[in-house]
């Protein structure tokens, strides 16, 4: 019987290298931000890395990366843990943590000008401002109108009020993150 199983290097040393970009700064990667920033990173910067995502209760969430995590921790790329004065996850580099980054070497290397972008961009960010900022990416939709985009936000997350987001709709114009998104939605809608 012979297996042919693809291994995801690129995944594995995508998380990685998260996790390590987080432990050089001195913050700490946690469950929520990675979700966040992966899927940030697949919609705005249009980096493919496969993974399909739902809105979820703190924005979108993809079960597929949540189980790369788990297998980035069993061979020893991540040490995960539980902090119960946040009540969430800590993501901290493991004994592995650069050699699956090495797998996937070139895979980083292209990838490496959005990745550093959205680490100076949201890298130092709360979980609830991700959730925030992801939401509104998630529900970004090309001819949507901003008053229609933020009701809809407010629809689905009605802790955050019109004005807050708002604020962070304008900041992802800004920043050009909320073109991007729409791009790639255009496209994706254009491509089915």
């Amino acid at each position: 019987m012979h297996l042919n199983a693809e291994i995801p290097w690129e995944r594995y040393a995508l998380i990685a290298d998260l996790i390590k970009r987080f432990h050089d700064q001195g913050t700490t990667l946690r469950k929520t931000a990675l979700q966040k920033l992966v899927f940030l990173l697949q919609r705005v910067f249009t980096v493919d890395c496969d993974y399909g995502y739902t809105l979820y209760t703190y924005g979108p969430y993809c079960a597929d990366l949540a189980r790369d995590l788990d297998i980035v921790e069993g061979l020893g790329g991540a040490e995960v843990t539980y902090d119960g004065s946040c009540g969430g996850y800590e993501i901290r580099p493991g004994s592995t943590t650069d050699e699956l980054r090495g797998r996937a070497a070139d895979f980083l290397d292209q990838i490496a000008e959005p990745l550093d972008r959205l680490i100076a961009d949201y890298g130092r960010s709360t979980a609830k401002d991700l959730e925030l900022r992801s939401t509104i990416i998630y529900l970004a939709k090309p001819g949507r109108s901003t008053q229609e985009l933020v009701r809809m936000v407010n629809g689905v997350k009605p802790h955050f009020t019109e004005a807050q987001i708002d604020v962070a709709r304008r900041e992802l114009e800004q920043n050009g993150y909320l073109a991007g998104a729409i791009a790639q939605a255009h496209a994706l809608t254009a491509a089915r």
